[in-house]
């Protein structure tokens, strides 16, 4: 499909939402609209408030430009409802999403493949009664089998919302799943790997080249991505061979997970040269200080191609 035909759309921006992301979201969504502008499309752009008004979107649009971060944007709940109106959509399909946006489920189809993603263990129903602890170990069926250091998430949030790092005398274990348990019952304590962060975007069939992290902070959290706070976005150093098992294993987790068209896959390089695979990410922010536009451009690509590239791809 060419631009020109999507000039002939009428199309659907979703931004804002009702997670922990709402902000960066918008941002997202005021990017987007400057690109619709830019290439003369048709656009209504709509910022999604809370969930029941996902329900009274129109069934005159023929397609919607996601750019909702986090829950109701990357865990189906929207993606479910476009399909029932039978309206096409940019981004992974609803199960696809679903499955990313869980972390324990994501690393659960890794660990089966034999994809290299470190060791975990997953707890439901934080705090309650029926709390349930269930190991996902190479080693030993233990917590203490998480060596040293680990990492502990909600399965379900990105943008780095309700993560902390416990070490060996410092900081305590409980207080770090409460924390999480503030954006999600289930949570995931993750052995943590030293090294450096690195993410890979893609786009349609084209794997863009890795990005280096290298956060102010001891890790990329919230303020790391979306502030000024002296974190460095650097075009990774690899060899031809790492490289290409860096971008191979890209592709085979974001597929894995079944989705398409356009994403982000984040990963870990420890200090012994192997990848391991942290997560998915199904609408990657589309801000200015965004990883994915700025991937985008090693491959020549200006944030408007972006855009216009992932609409034409969701309309095949």
């Amino acid at each position: 499909m060419q631009i020109s035909d999507l000039k002939e759309k009428n199309i659907l921006l979703l931004s804002g939402g009702w997670s922990a992301e709402r902000e960066i979201s918008l941002k997202s969504g005021k990017a987007v609209e400057s690109a619709f502008i830019k290439n003369q499309l048709t656009f209504t752009h709509l910022d999604l408030r809370k969930p029941e008004g996902a329900g009274e979107i129109s069934e005159d649009f023929d397609i919607a430009f996601i750019a909702l971060h986090g829950r109701g944007g990357e865990d189906g709940f929207i993606q479910e409802i476009l399909e029932s109106k039978r309206i096409s959509y940019t981004g992974s399909n609803s199960l696809a999403c679903k499955t990313s946006l869980n972390k324990i489920e994501a690393k659960k189809i890794w660990r089966d493949l034999l994809l290299p993603t470190p060791d975990f263990v997953e707890i439901i129903n934080v705090g309650k009664a029926d709390m349930k602890l269930t190991p996902h170990l190479s080693a030993e069926d233990d917590i203490t089998a998480l060596e040293k250091t680990f990492v502990v998430k909600p399965a379900n949030e990105g943008s780095s919302y309700g993560i902390s790092i416990v070490k060996p005398g410092e900081g305590n274990l409980e207080d770090a799943m409460l924390e999480a348990s503030k954006y999600d019952s289930s949570i995931l304590i993750e052995a943590f790997v030293p090294g450096r962060e690195l993410t890979v975007s893609i786009l349609g069939e084209e794997v863009f080249h890795p990005i280096h992290i290298s956060p102010a902070g001891e890790f990329y959290d919230f303020d790391s991505k979306y502030s000024d706070m002296g974190t460095e976005y650097i075009k990774a150093d690899l060899s031809p061979d790492k490289l290409d098992e860096i971008k191979n294993y890209a592709m085979h987790a974001f597929k894995s997970l079944g989705c398409e068209h356009w994403g982000r896959v984040d990963f870990i390089e420890d200090e012994n040269g192997n990848f391991q695979i942290i997560e998915v990410n199904t609408v990657p922010g589309l801000t200015q200080t965004s990883l994915f536009p700025k991937a985008a451009s090693y491959a020549g690509l200006s944030f408007d191609d972006v855009i216009m590239k992932v609409m034409q791809l969701s309309c095949k």
